[in-house]
C-alpha cells in the first residue's frame, strides 16, 4: 500500500484515521475539558467498543457508609451496615453524519481511500461530530431532550430566581446547594459533589470543592450590569488594571461557584418544549444553551420561538458525575460512490453514542436525607425570566 493511502477494507487504519481527525477538532469542544472516565468528572464517559446499536454500557457508583455507632458493650456484630452500591446503564444507538462530496472526487480511484482527497470530508465531518456531541450534552443537561433510555428527562431540582439575577442571587444559590433549602422544584438531596478543588479558607489543606455554573448571555449581561453588587465587589476585590474582571468580562470563581458563559444554540430543531426532541432532530449550526419561549412553548431553534416573547434562561449548576456519555463502537469513516459510475460520492462518520443526566438506582439501600438516587445526581437547573 502506498504512503498516505488507506484502503476501504482496512478497518483498523480507517478508524484510526477518523479518530485522529476527531482529536484535531476536540480543541473546539466546550465539554471535552470537562470529560473523563471517572465519576469525578462533570461528564463521566464510558467506552464499550463491543457495543453496537441496542447494546448497553454500565456505569458503577459506590456510596459512603452512614451507620450508627454502638456504645459501650452493645452488641456490634450483626449490626454492620451494608455497603451501598448504585448503578446506571445506557443503551447506545447508531448515528450517522453525512457529507455530499459532489464532483470534487472526479478521477479518483474509488477502490482506495486516499487521505489527500478525503481529508476535507474528514475535517468537516469531525467538526460536525464535535458539535453534535456537544449539543447532545447541552440538551441533556438542560433537560429538554428525549433519550431512548429515559424519555423526556426534565430537571429534578430547579432554583427559580424569578426576574432577578445579581450578586445576591449567586449567594442564595450557593446556600441552596449547600443546605437543600430553597429549591423551587425538588426536595431534600445531597449537595452536588465538587468536580474540582481550588484554594479556599476552610481549613481543609487550603482547598475546597467548587461547582461549575454554566450561564448564557442574558444572565451574563445582567450580572455585569449589577452595579450595587457584582461591579463594586469585583472592582475592590479583583486585581486592578487589565486583569480586572470588570474590564475583561471574565467571571471566574465567586464563592464556590466557577461561572462560565456558554454560547447559544443556532439551528433548527423539531418538536416542542413539552414533547421534547431527540439527538437526531436538530440541524446544528452552532452548539450551545437554549432559551425557553414560555408563550409559544418552544426552545431556541424550534418553530414558534420568538425573541420578542416572554423568555426564560435555564442555567446549569453542575458537580462531579453530572452527565453520562456512552460510546459503543469507535467512530468510523464511510465512503459511498454513486451508482452512476462513481461520478459523485458521499462520506459519513458512523458512531454509537448515547448521553443522559446521571440518575442512579440504588442496588440495595438508599440514603434517607442526603439522597443521590432517583434524581439528577450532579445537575441543578437555574431558571431566570429575563424578558417580559
Amino acid at each position: 500500500m502506498a504512503t498516505g493511502v488507506v484502503r476501504l477494507d482496512s478497518d483498523l487504519k480507517r478508524k484510526k484515521w477518523m479518530r485522529e481527525g476527531l482529536v484535531q477538532k476536540a480543541s473546539t469542544s466546550f465539554w471535552t475539558p470537562l470529560t473523563g472516565n471517572t465519576k469525578d468528572s462533570i461528564v463521566y464517559q464510558e467506552n464499550n467498543e463491543n457495543s453496537g446499536s441496542g447494546h448497553t454500557v454500565v456505569f458503577d457508583f459506590d456510596g459512603n457508609l452512614s451507620g450508627k455507632a454502638r456504645k459501650g458493650k452493645e452488641t456490634a456484630f450483626g449490626t454492620g451496615e451494608q455497603k451501598k452500591k448504585f448503578s446506571d446503564k445506557i443503551t447506545v444507538e447508531r448515528y450517522r453524519l453525512v457529507a455530499d462530496n459532489g464532483d470534487s472526487f472526479d478521477g479518483v480511484d474509488i477502490g482506495d481511500l486516499t487521505i489527500n482527497q478525503h481529508s476535507d470530508s474528514r475535517s468537516k465531518l469531525g467538526d460536525l461530530f464535535i458539535r453534535f456531541k456537544d449539543q447532545a450534552l447541552f440538551d441533556v443537561a438542560q433537560g429538554n431532550i428525549i433519550t431512548q433510555n429515559t424519555g423526556l428527562q426534565a430537571p429534578s431540582h430547579i432554583i427559580d430566581s424569578g426576574s432577578t439575577f445579581d450578586f445576591n442571587t449567586l449567594v442564595d444559590i450557593e446556600r441552596t446547594l449547600k443546605t437543600s433549602n430553597g429549591y423551587t422544584t425538588g426536595g431534600v438531596r445531597r449537595p452536588l459533589q465538587g468536580y474540582t478543588t481550588m484554594k479556599g479558607d476552610n481549613g481543609k489543606n487550603g482547598t475546597e470543592p467548587v461547582w461549575m455554573f454554566v450561564i448564557d448571555s442574558a444572565m451574563a449581561n445582567l450580572l455585569r450590569k449589577d452595579t450595587a453588587g457584582y461591579q463594586t465587589i469585583m472592582k475592590d476585590a479583583d486585581i486592578r488594571g487589565q486583569q480586572n474582571r470588570n474590564i475583561k468580562g471574565v467571571f471566574g470563581r465567586i464563592g464556590r461557584l466557577l461561572i462560565v458563559e456558554a454560547d447559544h444554540f443556532f439551528g433548527e430543531t423539531a418538536g416542542t418544549s413539552t414533547t421534547g426532541f431527540g439527538f437526531n432532530d436538530s440541524e446544528i449550526e452552532m452548539c450551545g444553551l437554549r432559551q425557553l419561549d414560555t408563550v409559544n412553548g418552544a426552545w431556541t431553534g424550534q418553530e414558534g420561538f420568538d425573541y420578542a416573547s416572554t423568555l426564560k434562561s435555564r442555567g446549569l449548576l453542575m458537580g462531579a458525575g453530572a452527565l453520562q456519555l456512552a460510546f459503543g463502537k469507535q467512530p468510523d469513516y464511510k465512503y459511498q460512490p454513486s451508482q452512476d459510475f462513481g461520478i459523485k460520492s458521499e462520506s459519513a462518520v458512523e458512531f454509537w453514542l448515547e448521553a443522559r443526566k446521571t440518575n442512579m438506582k440504588a442496588e440495595n439501600a438508599a440514603y434517607k436525607q442526603a439522597k443521590i438516587s432517583d434524581l439528577d445526581y450532579g445537575v441543578v437547573a437555574l431558571m431566570f425570566k429575563f424578558k417580559e
